[in-house]
């Protein structure tokens, strides 16, 4: 018994001693904080980081609290991943890796950036990349997977992606592409077999470069055209109010 509470009275002692020497450790003008090393940060910028961190130059480097640090900087729009370390003596290092955008989106009336997962980063600002395709996100929680695979679609059709200027989701998986002249490209749900033919046409017939105002490649190995000019039906004329009898 008495060897237990020798014992116990000991790691009182070091706790109190440990203890004691943390709370001198974290006192103002202990390894007060010189230095903020950034790295992988090419579009959120410096300040917002600063901001994020909550950490001015002086701060004792053992009492940042590193895990809000991490969170208030996730929060950051561009902000995928990030690491914050201690760089004893006097020094801070954040790492981070951003989101890559791929494309703008108009959800409701706003033009927003895209990353590669199909997630919305921010809306668009000045000095952000105007990328295109701009597109309409079908409606519903698939959106994002629609629109990673039209965007890996277009990637395997390099020479398509160049003729895009706009996309937009259907219900079905089913999407509308609208080239920089304005020619509507009707897709089925699986167009893979339906966009080689496509481009065999563009090949042989340059088909993409007349003027025609829609291509529609939902039929099975088969492409219906319709000109600019000459074939479309005539609108609807609309009621007129009739008199009184």
């Amino acid at each position: 018994m008495r060897r237990l509470l020798l014992s116990l009275f000991g790691l009182l002692l070091l706790g109190a001693a440990g203890y004691g020497g943390w709370t001198q450790a974290v006192k103002p003008g202990r390894f007060p904080l010189e230095e903020l090393r950034v790295r992988g940060a090419t579009r959120t910028g410096l300040e917002p980081i600063k901001e994020a961190m909550a950490a001015p130059l002086g701060s004792n480097l053992l009492a940042i609290d590193l895990k809000g640090a991490r969170e208030r900087l996730l929060a950051l729009p561009w902000v995928r991943r990030v690491e914050v370390d201690r760089i004893f003596p006097d020094a801070l290092a954040v790492s981070v890796v951003e989101k890559q955008p791929v494309c703008l989106a108009l959800v409701g009336e706003t033009l927003v950036l895209l990353d590669e997962y199909g997630q919305t980063i921010k809306p668009l600002e000045k000095g952000d990349p105007v990328l295109a395709p701009i597109v309409r996100p079908p409606e519903g929680e698939e959106g994002p997977e629609e629109v990673v695979a039209l965007l890996n679609l277009l990637a395997r059709q390099a020479w398509l992606k160049e003729y895009i200027s706009e996309a937009r989701g259907l219900a079905g998986g089913r999407w509308v592409l609208t080239t920089r002249r304005g020619i509507r490209l009707l897709l089925p749900p699986q167009p893979e077999a339906s966009l080689e033919l496509l481009a065999r046409l563009q090949a042989k017939h340059n088909l993409l470069d007349r003027p025609l105002r829609q291509v529609d490649l939902r039929i099975p190995r088969r492409v219906a055209v319709r000109p600019l000019q000459g074939s479309m039906p005539p609108e609807p004329k609309p009621p007129t109010a009739r008199g009184k009898p």
